[in-house]
């Protein structure tokens, strides 16, 4: 993959081309580094393989289920990589019930149907009915994310600069299938997510404070609700994968989010699929 200025060059004549002046320059700011996780990248990350947990800390479990260990990332070893806001410095270990029914993060009750767990981190034995993953070993290679058409961050350009929209899905299609072919999964840290519906921020603020979340509808959201939905950021999105036995949907993604400052046993974790 291109280096990140080679690649802000390259976006920055793609919105030159097809968008005036006034919105290139607003849309610009937006732009977000991110880690993609795929056959390229200088520094390994391993999803799947021997579960880490920490010491003396029991198998998690939700609704009598033992949770499903998809990986443990090193984050303080992609810092050659460059600066990617958002993203800890510590090493985190991943867990989920992934096997259906599963959770999908619409409700407070299924807090417990996914663990994050950091700091010391030893291999651990699985119980009895958790699935194992095998191990898989990509690569993290920084690249420039742009927000899905469905963030509030873009749908606030169409309220000044109307017929906007429409332009840039098409420029946003374009960039992703650049930086991630149709045939590669979309595994990713930190950076805007790729939605498969809707944005996360205001199903991870309604569903992580106990109120009910529609399935169709997006939640309807104050001024001041949606200032602190949009402090949730991606922290990790995993995408269905062949080699390590993931479907969750076609397509379907599991996004792991946070908060600044808030530690990552606290993430929300949200299903999308199609």
């Amino acid at each position: 993959m291109d280096s990140i200025a080679a690649q802000y060059r390259r976006l920055r004549a793609l919105f030159d081309a097809f968008l005036t002046p006034e919105v290139t320059a607003a849309v610009l700011p937006l732009i977000r580094p991110a880690l993609r996780l795929g056959a390229e990248g200088e520094v390994p990350v391993h999803l799947g393989g021997t579960p880490l947990l920490p010491p003396d800390e029991l198998w998690p479990k939700w609704n009598g289920r033992p949770l499903d260990f998809l990986g443990a990332i090193d984050f303080a070893g992609l810092a050659p990589l460059g600066d990617i806001p958002g993203l800890p410095s510590c090493r985190a270990a991943f867990y989920y019930a992934s096997e259906t029914p599963r959770p999908w993060g619409d409700e407070a009750a299924q807090r417990d149907g996914w663990r994050v767990f950091t700091g010391d981190l030893h291999a651990a034995d699985p119980p009895p009915g958790s699935l194992t993953y095998p191990r898989t070993t990509l690569g993290a290679a920084p690249f420039l994310s742009l927000p899905s058409p469905q963030e509030p961050a873009v749908q606030r350009l169409e309220a000044v600069y109307s017929g906007v929209v429409a332009v840039y899905t098409q420029l946003h299609a374009a960039w992703t299938r650049h930086t991630c072919p149709d045939d590669a999964p979309a595994h990713q840290l930190g950076g805007w997510p790729i939605l498969v519906q809707r944005p996360l921020g205001p199903d991870c603020l309604y569903a992580s404070t106990g109120r009910p979340l529609d399935s169709v509808k997006p939640p309807s959201l104050s001024p001041d609700e949606q200032h602190t939905a949009e402090e949730w950021h991606l922290l990790l999105q995993l995408d269905s994968d062949d080699r390590l036995g993931w479907y969750w949907g076609d397509p379907g993604r599991i996004y792991f989010c946070t908060r600044q400052n808030t530690p990552l046993e606290h993430s929300w974790l949200t299903l999308q699929a199609a």
